[in-house]
């Protein structure tokens, strides 16, 4: 089939060699976590990240690649690094400050103030279930603070570069505890656009639709600052159209141009035939032989978004372009060269994910593994991961570097055309993703949990004329930030009386001449969304409190454990951290209608005083037992003869029947539980209050 749009022919330059697997950033070995850590740190907790960066991200690339890369990774000079958890856990230093117990407030209602300056431009790069470590400006910064295990979690050296992504860091900044409010595609996708919690925006589902008596913020640029307005590619906003090109009558949400926007799939190729965007699967890729490069997607998509800036520059109007990329998102596929790019690498399954999964240390309730295959613990996990790697994981982690590696060279053609313009300096470009992908981590194959790589998202954001160039930005942010900081860096300070913004203002922290930026009070919130919530988060600088239906809280400490293994929340020397998140998640449950609040009717805001641990029970005979099987497999002895028994299961064991003298969530509100007269008989409330 051909296409009625005439070739733009290849690019002049073919992508550069295959990534540099060194970082420009040495890393910076920090004590390593324990597997099956039995005792709590006895040190009080940093309150802030126990190395800071010694360095700006990766130095600036040349924007164009200039050779075919060869497939072969670099090795990395250094030792050798850890391949799992050490047997201990060695604290960092007390904090010069320790974190008050009182909660944050609310959002600011509206963007604060900044300063009068030219109109800018905007282009918003918008991927689709990226993990930050696909970005190496990330992979630098991480090995700035950690040792390589807890960074290439792949495997050593397994990274892909993105010169031309980390060029925006480079040149403006890098925002390292930046979260999707919600890490699932509709959810994230409305925050985004609103600057709204998905309860107030109609898109609690990932199928809804955005209520459309909302204002976006580019109905605001284009209505008060008379901008050109696009949007291309992946929209997921309006219900179950698939693939549902352009924009309903009533729905263009602030967009002029949505030719090239559909609402939902994961298309791989494009075309434009009689003045409409055609969407086409793998399947027909050889519909496109000799000309990939123009019709897949990326290509495509990028290469339309040009067009609009060159017609806009032309009209001499401002413009605010959104290119939402579907890769590198599921199905795992790649046009030729870059489907080849990374076959030499040798990806193993996360370390993580074999521990989880062995329950060796268990995960949080609200890690079910349910998109690993149906295996438990008793069988052979090694086994299992070692032959899945070889029948899936291996192939599919090399495409979804192809496709990183494709967006990337994609960022470098459009940051030749605002260098050719003359309006590099005046454009905003942002690059981020609407949620991760934790690619195993943990034993989940992708999204929506609260673990780094699902909440947490790359964010970056390059503005030569207003943010100094390396700046890193490490105060907790999330999606629903977005609106009010890009309108605010635009100018638009006040929105009209008909929007509020439930995010904060970020643009003084891009704009300061603070080079390296961490505001350790302020917590923002990730949550699952949809009929059966499971989580809800609160997060600051190196600190993740979550709240589940069907577990006690759990306090992640990221200074000490960046895995995310081990549950600090009973730790004394946490205590002002713990209660701190608590109450701030305790008022956001109410204040944003987040969904794990309003459908649990019963949520543990505290640790119970007796409580068995979901781990392996302690035991040598070789078998894998837990809790559970105390007074079955597990003689009631047991528990009489061994204290680590005892120990691991006081429940079970009948050794503790201690009140808890803390608080609970009970049918949308909270309860001193020592303290309550409830009127229903609850399970769990018998454990908290025995």
């Amino acid at each position: 089939m051909s296409p009625t749009v005439s070739p733009t022919g290849m690019p002049s330059t073919t992508p550069s060699n295959d990534p540099t697997l060194s970082p420009s950033i040495s890393p910076t070995h920090v004590p390593t976590v324990s597997a099956h850590p039995t005792t709590l740190p006895s040190v009080r907790p940093t309150n802030t990240p126990s190395n800071q960066p010694t360095s700006s991200p990766s130095e600036k690339p040349s924007i164009s690649p200039s050779e075919a890369p060869s497939t072969s990774p670099t090795v990395l000079p250094t030792g050798s690094p850890t391949t799992s958890p050490t047997a201990s856990i060695k604290p960092s230093p007390t904090p010069t400050k320790v974190p008050t117990a009182s909660p944050t407030g609310a959002p600011t209602v509206s963007p604060s103030s900044s300063p009068s300056f030219p109109t800018p431009n905007l282009v918003m790069l918008f991927t689709d279930e990226q993990s930050f470590r696909t970005l190496s400006c990330y992979r630098d910064y991480l090995l700035s603070k950690y040792n390589m295990s807890h960074v290439d979690v792949w495997g050593d050296n397994l990274s892909v570069s993105t010169p031309n992504i980390d060029s925006l860091a480079k040149d403006g900044a890098m925002f390292t505890n930046f979260y999707a409010t919600s890490p699932l595609c509709t959810p994230s996708r409305g925050t985004f656009m609103t600057g709204m919690y998905p309860a107030f925006t109609g898109t609690e589902f990932n199928t809804a639709e955005l209520d459309p008596t909302l204002k976006t913020w580019a109905d605001i640029l284009r209505d008060e600052k008379g901008y050109a307005t696009s949007y291309m590619g992946k929209w997921h906003l309006d219900g179950d159209a698939k693939p549902g090109v352009g924009a309903p009558a009533g729905r263009d949400f602030g967009f002029d141009e949505n030719q090239y926007r559909y609402n939902r799939g994961h298309w791989k190729y494009f075309d434009e035939i009689n003045g409409s965007m055609q969407v086409y699967t793998m399947s027909e890729e050889e519909n496109f032989a000799g000309r990939y490069n123009q019709h897949f997607s990326s290509d495509f998509l990028m290469d339309r978004g040009i067009e609009f800036i060159e017609r806009s520059v032309s009209s001499e109007k401002p413009f605010a372009l959104m290119i939402s990329f579907p890769d590198p998102h599921a199905p795992n596929q790649n046009r030729p060269f870059y489907s080849n790019m990374y076959k030499d690498l040798n990806f193993r399954v996360p370390a993580t994910a074999r521990m989880n999964l062995k329950h060796d240390p268990a995960p949080p309730a609200f890690n079910n593994m349910g998109y690993v295959d149906n295996v438990s613990p008793t069988d052979d996990v090694d086994q299992y991961f070692d032959e899945y790697e070889q029948r899936h994981f291996i192939d599919h982690m090399q495409q979804y570097f192809g496709m990183a590696k494709c967006i990337d060279f994609n960022v470098g053609k459009l940051l030749e055309k605002l260098n050719a313009l003359g309006i590099d300096d005046n454009t905003i470009v942002v690059y981020t993703s609407d949620h991760g992908g934790m690619k195993l981590e943990h034993g989940i194959k992708n999204k929506n949990f609260p673990y780094e790589t699902s909440a947490g998202i790359p964010f970056v954001v390059k503005y030569p004329d207003r943010i100094p160039a390396g700046k890193i930005i490490e105060t907790a942010h999330s999606s629903v930030d977005f609106a009010p900081t890009i309108l605010s860096m635009m100018g638009i300070t006040d929105p009209p009386p008909d929007v509020t913004f439930q995010g904060i203002d970020a643009s003084q922290e891009l704009m300061s001449s603070d080079m390296i930026i961490s505001n350790n009070d302020q917590i923002t919130f990730s949550i699952n969304t949809g009929n059966n919530p499971s989580w809800a988060a609160a997060i600051k600088t190196g600190y993740k409190l979550i709240f589940s239906h069907n577990d006690v809280p759990w306090l992640f400490d990221l200074n000490r454990d960046p895995d995310e293994l081990i549950n600090f929340a009973s730790s004394s020397w946490h205590q002002p951290i713990f209660e701190e998140l608590r109450e701030a998640l305790i008022g956001a449950l109410t204040r944003y209608e987040v969904p794990l609040g309003k459908r649990s009717n019963f949520i543990y805001l505290d640790v119970p005083a007796c409580y068995d641990r979901r781990d392996v029970l302690p035991v040598n005979n070789g078998k894998i037992l837990f809790c559970s099987d105390i007074g079955t497999d597990v003689p009631m002895t047991r528990c009489e003869n061994q204290e680590k028994i005892r120990d691991h299961c006081p429940v079970s064991c009948k050794t503790c029947c201690q009140d808890s003298p803390g608080k609970i969530w009970v049918n949308n509100a909270v309860e001193d539980a020592i303290l309550s007269r409830i009127s229903v008989v609850l399970e769990e409330f018998d454990d908290f209050v025995p």
